[in-house]
């Protein structure tokens, strides 16, 4: 799976990701990293068609790095992603049933929840973990809509 993420990474160019805007993208990596042992769902509601170039590369970003995370890390057999409107912004969760962590001490261990929060923090969204021994983790992030182009939603 992580040679699959690693690839579609650098199929996935930023101006392509535009091209083809956000749910589509991640409805195909949701489907590209589905395995017969990790189910991923993907559900979406009202989010804006066209969204700025670094909001739409970061969200990506973000749920690519958690998918990758719980394939090889949770023991998870389910992991579901939601987006949706969250007043001026968007909210993004993503929630696995694996084996979940020490939130306090993960921050000191890798890269992947440092590299999802920084790039948050540079477009002013934010990340909230929620994880525990044998209680799954469960990623809860919200960015602002600035540079929104278009009010078109995508059912």
């Amino acid at each position: 799976m992580a040679r699959s993420v690693h690839s579609l990474s650098y199929r996935l160019h930023p101006a392509k990701l535009q091209l083809i805007g956000l749910v589509s993208a991640l409805s195909s990596l949701r489907h590209e990293l589905a395995r017969a042992d990790l189910e991923i769902t993907f559900a979406h509601e009202n989010v804006p068609a066209v969204l700025s170039q670094d909001l739409t590369l970061c969200l990506y970003r973000v749920v690519q790095e958690a998918l990758q995370n719980a394939a090889k890390h949770s023991r998870a057999r389910q992991v579901s992603i939601r987006l949706s409107p969250l007043n001026e912004g968007l909210a993004l969760s993503i929630a696995d049933d694996g084996v979940g962590f020490d939130v306090g001490t993960a921050w000191d261990k890798g890269l992947g929840l440092i590299s999802m929060r920084e790039r948050l923090e540079a477009i002013g969204g934010t990340l909230i973990v929620r994880s525990g021994p044998d209680n799954g983790t469960r990623l809860e992030v919200t960015v602002p809509l600035r540079d929104v182009r278009s009010v078109e939603t995508v059912a």
